[in-house]
């Protein structure tokens, strides 16, 4: 393509550049940040983070406001580490008893191979035709009826391995609000992402 034809094109599209260029720079903003004083969300829920140094295994625990990271360093590497692998086994336990209660419910327990759970950059969630399940273990964060919505989408996946209105009507009949939880995910999801 001509230089001069990629110039118009970008003149033309300017502005639309220029908003998405700036909702990116919003979203980088609000970023989590694993760092004692900051908050971090479970399950919806706000909690702040208290680094306590300590020369035991590393641990997590969680209370109504707070969540107490036991740690030997407070390196935000260390911090991030732990996070995740605490997440990560928070989200095994609830995700795949809520994924199997879904696909039971649906009537497809017996499709269901697998329920595993993988860092991705671009899906919350995904389906693939031999029956596994994958969830981002940052989903945790979200509040539990988003969370719901997304088992409800995967599992629904295991009916139907398309986006046809047969597969929404599928979803709606696990999560008849799955519409605001879907735009919910998808305007505050980025907030899960560490820098």
């Amino acid at each position: 393509m001509p230089k001069v034809e990629i110039y118009e094109f970008l003149a033309q599209k300017q502005a639309w550049i220029q908003k998405h260029l700036a909702e990116q720079e919003v979203q980088l903003t609000q970023r989590l940040v694993l760092a004692e004083g900051h908050e971090v969300m479970f399950f919806g829920k706000p909690r702040r983070i208290k680094v306590i140094l300590a020369s035991s295994r590393p641990k997590i625990e969680i209370t109504d406001k707070s969540l107490l990271i036991y740690s030997k360093s407070s390196e935000p590497g260390d911090l991030e580490r732990h996070f995740n692998k605490w997440l990560k086994e928070q989200a095994s336990e609830y995700m795949t008893t809520q994924t199997i209660k879904t696909a039971r419910r649906l009537g497809v327990e017996h499709k269901l191979k697998d329920v595993v759970f993988r860092k991705t950059k671009t899906k919350w969630g995904h389906c693939q035709s031999d029956g596994t399940i994958q969830y981002n273990w940052l989903t945790m964060m979200a509040p539990k009826p988003v969370i719901d919505y997304l088992i409800a989408h995967e599992c629904s996946h295991l009916v139907h391995m398309n986006h046809s209105k047969a597969f929404w009507q599928t979803v709606n009949s696990v999560c008849p609000d799955y519409r605001n939880l879907k735009d919910w995910l998808t305007t505050y999801g980025h907030r899960f992402w560490t820098v």
